[in-house]
């Protein structure tokens, strides 16, 4: 991937923060985010090696385009730290407990 550059110009102590991609000026980080990455699922895949059903599974909306803190998706994926706690349980039951069970009797 290229290189992301953060610019800082300071004036007489004001300062304006942008951005620099592949040529491109982007005035926030969430303005490259969309540039780099079709979606927020793409991401999740390149740079955590989350695939992108157990992004749907943990809720962070991989097909969202948001990158930002209004997305509920990207929101649950800051709050994870971008972390899956996958865990896979297994149980067995006869015909007859899986019945029971359902019906709850």
């Amino acid at each position: 991937m290229e290189k992301v550059r953060k610019v800082t110009l300071r004036v007489n102590q004001n300062e304006k923060v942008f951005y620099e991609y592949n040529g491109e000026k982007f005035d926030t980080e969430t303005d490259i985010l969309r540039r780099i990455f079709k979606d927020q699922g793409e991401l999740y895949e390149k740079v955590y090696n989350v695939d992108r059903r157990t992004a749907q599974l943990a809720k962070w909306h991989p097909e969202d385009k948001d990158f930002d803190s209004s997305c509920e998706g990207w929101e649950t994926f800051l709050r994870d730290e971008g972390q899956v706690r996958k865990e896979e349980i297994l149980e067995e039951f006869s015909v007859e407990e899986f019945v029971h069970k359902y019906v709850g009797f």
